[in-house]
């Protein structure tokens, strides 16, 4: 099994179907005048077909990435899987179906725990606090950068886009992404240039569902009385990358003016909607366009629903 292909394609689909699960658990199908019990029976019918049709796929990345970071909804369904399975056999990580328990009665299983649980007040208020908890920090990381702003008024921001040459897709897992990027961290904080310039870093992790990658828009924001004109931060940065990454770093050149086409979007967010997708020159823009909730589905197939424990998809520090 693949698993750049569980990654940029079964966890997004996961995230999303539980979400749409719990959206017909808890509000019904839309236009529906069936009876409930009709209905009760429709939507196991439904969901079953649907979660079978890539078994395979979902109950191999529940074992492989057990220990990972997930999305909201895909970690409900990873607590409900582990939940039945321990009827089946407490000391096991992976379901093997046999002819007593079979992969139609897995999946029922799952999908009555989980109906279960949103069907509690308990299970709404969690998704309120965890909502909460993902505007805090995304208000902590605006805050950091208006209170640098305050101190070098009008600091220059550079941004860069750490990315991968196109072919190297099978050897980007996202745990290998994250490690190479803090080893990139790391160094970047031990250049003497930018312990006396740097005054704020921001990142924002981006998967390309159209190449099947990661890329990493970074921002760098500069104490405007050292930042220099002369220096060329771009050779800098690609050299920390490329180090940081056994020599396969690159750093992306993204036509600003070309980006504000919609079928021009170097990532693939926004290809399929009518307005155009705005590059953000700042980080404060690219806060605005993050999705307001931890639980958000807006994001469709580009939603990083994968990742190392500790690290989060955006976030910004002060120097």
């Amino acid at each position: 099994m693949d698993i750049t292909y569980i990654e940029h394609q079964t966890a997004p689909r996961l995230e999303k179907d539980v979400h749409d699960f719990f959206t017909q658990v808890r509000y019904g199908a839309s236009g529906s005048k069936k009876s409930d019990v009709e209905n009760e029976k429709n939507l196991k019918q439904e969901w079953l077909q649907v979660l079978s049709d890539y078994f395979c796929d979902w109950n191999f990345l529940m074992y492989s990435h057990r220990d990972a970071e997930l999305g909201f909804w895909i970690t409900l369904f990873r607590n409900a899987y582990f939940c039945v399975l321990s009827q089946v056999n407490p000391c096991v990580y992976y379901f093997v179906p046999d002819t007593t328990y079979t992969k139609k009665w897995m999946i029922e299983q799952i999908l009555e725990k989980l109906k279960t649980l949103f069907w509690t007040t308990g299970f709404i208020e969690f998704l309120h606090q965890c909502n909460e908890q993902y505007e805090k920090h995304i208000n902590q990381i605006r805050d950091s950068y208006i209170g640098v702003s305050k101190i070098s008024v009008d600091a220059p921001d550079i941004k860069f886009y750490l990315s991968f040459p196109s072919g190297t897709e099978q050897l980007q897992s996202i745990n290998w992404v994250i490690r190479s990027f803090r080893k990139f961290e790391k160094n970047l904080k031990c250049q003497p240039w930018f312990r006396g310039q740097v005054i704020f870093t921001y990142y924002h992790l981006i998967r390309d569902s159209y190449r099947n990658c990661y890329v990493i828009r970074f921002y760098l924001t500069f104490q405007k009385v050292f930042y220099s004109i002369d220096t060329n931060y771009s050779a800098l940065i690609q050299r920390l990358w490329q180090e940081a990454t056994d020599g396969l770093g690159m750093l992306l050149i993204i036509d600003e003016e070309q980006a504000k086409q919609p079928a021009s979007n170097p990532f693939g967010l926004g290809r399929d909607e009518v307005l155009a997708f705005p590059e953000p020159k700042a980080p404060l823009d690219d806060l605005d366009d993050v999705p307001e909730v931890a639980s958000s589905v807006s994001e469709k197939m580009n939603k990083i629903c994968i990742l190392t424990r500790g690290f989060k998809t955006f976030h910004g520090k002060k120097w």
